[in-house]
């Protein structure tokens, strides 16, 4: 297990100062949802509700996990303004996202759909106006990273097809937003909770597709480890892709039919499973390919594309 977190921490191990500030922005989110959690266990109450610490933990966790994400794609990215200025926008945009909800659950009030008074309204505004220049800054990288990206092909695979994940949460999420305002709009109080017709899961749906990158990256990362061939890798990566999009396709349309996620139907239900077989069979593939279950050199431990350079004693350093 160390020898595996040791890979994972090489692979997004931020290199200079750009990075570093993205990799620690991911950070600060992270211990703030961990911290936040120890406040909601201490402080008890509902985990669910408008009102309720899980926004401060689950927001931090998932932005964190995101820009540690990014890091993992400017590490092979080029190293262009192109690059880092979308994930500078999205960074930035994330960061002050994730302080106005953790400051709305601080002042005891909803964060969203909150027009109760003018100072919620400013803030729920600012919070839906931050998202359009988040989720440009996702598309304007997923451009980026399909022109140019010096990875290896099962890298560019998970990139592209994480961050068109997130894209896509983002549109369920703008759906959910639409809810949510119509329901204040209705009642004048904030929902409770955002449902699809009668009982989809709009947040199963949204979660699904903004953390399917983290999952990705992690399955290119044991894949570029390995034994097999950048070709092999980038096959077995493309069939990893196409679970995880049947899967998170099989979650949306369940969602978006009003049904609850336990209530699937027979054909949503095969695609579940099958893009569960397929991304859990390229998972255990990775693992068991893993060079470090064979031996323990310095060159068996790099990712393949960093082979030639451990061979010449540039390492990661040189990268």
């Amino acid at each position: 297990m160390k020898a595996l977190l040791g890979m994972v921490w090489r692979a997004v191990r931020p290199v200079g100062a750009f990075q570093r500030s993205v990799w620690w922005a991911g950070t600060l989110l992270v211990f703030s949802g961990a911290a936040h959690l120890v406040v909601a266990a201490v402080d008890g109450g509902s985990w669910w509700g408008p009102v309720s610490w899980r926004k401060p933990v689950a927001f931090g966790f998932s932005m964190g996990l995101l820009f540690w994400s990014l890091v993992w794609i400017l590490r092979q990215a080029p190293q262009r303004w192109w690059v880092r200025v979308p994930a500078g926008i999205v960074a930035f945009c994330g960061t002050v996202e994730v302080g106005l909800i953790t400051m709305q659950r601080w002042r005891g009030v909803a964060s969203h759909f909150n027009d109760t008074t003018p100072v919620d309204a400013g803030i729920w505004s600012a919070i839906g106006t931050l998202i359009l220049p988040l989720t440009l800054g996702v598309a304007w990288l997923t451009v980026a990273v399909l022109a140019r990206f010096p990875g290896s092909i099962a890298s560019r695979i998970a990139a592209v097809t994480g961050l068109a994940a997130v894209l896509a949460a983002g549109a369920i999420g703008k759906d959910m937003a639409a809810i949510g305002e119509a329901a204040f709009d209705a009642t004048g109080q904030v929902p409770a909770d955002i449902l699809f017709g009668a009982a989809g899961s709009a947040k199963l749906a949204h979660a699904v597709g903004l953390h399917g990158i983290q999952i990705l990256a992690l399955l290119a990362i044991g894949l570029d480890a390995g034994r097999l061939r950048p070709r092999q890798g980038g096959l077995a990566m493309l069939a990893a892709a196409l679970g995880f999009a049947a899967v998170f396709g099989a979650v949306a349309a369940t969602a978006y039919a009003g049904r609850a996620p336990y209530a699937p139907t027979v054909a949503m239900s095969l695609l579940l499973v099958g893009g569960a077989i397929a991304v859990a069979t390229v998972a255990v593939t990775a693992f068991a390919l893993l060079p470090g279950r064979r031996t323990g050199t310095a060159e068996a431990s790099a990712p393949a594309p960093l082979r030639a350079s451990v061979r010449i004693g540039t390492g990661w350093a040189g990268r």
